[in-house]
């Protein structure tokens, strides 16, 4: 038996609203633990990829200033905002 994958379903599924809030929503907390911990502003930024051929919904959290930069860079802040440390 071969199954036949409907792309464009996936691809539809990957953008659905509700999917989408929840990963944002999980990135937002992350960007909270993150802005508890260190200096200056963490960021979160949501988009889709690429349909070549998945497109997967990608969500990031980001160093938006200098301040949190160097936070982020002496004390690993967003790898512990995540949980790693």
């Amino acid at each position: 038996m071969r199954i036949e994958w409907n792309r464009n379903g996936l691809y539809e599924l990957r953008s659905d609203p509700a999917l989408v809030a929840m990963e944002e929503a999980e990135a937002q907390k992350v960007a909270d633990r993150a802005n508890s911990m260190g200096k200056g502003t963490f960021a979160v930024g949501s988009r889709q990829g690429m349909k070549r051929p998945q497109g997967r919904w990608r969500t990031t959290v980001v160093t938006a200033d200098a301040k949190a930069m160097a936070s982020n860079a002496k004390h690993n802040i967003l790898v512990r905002a995540m949980g790693g440390a």
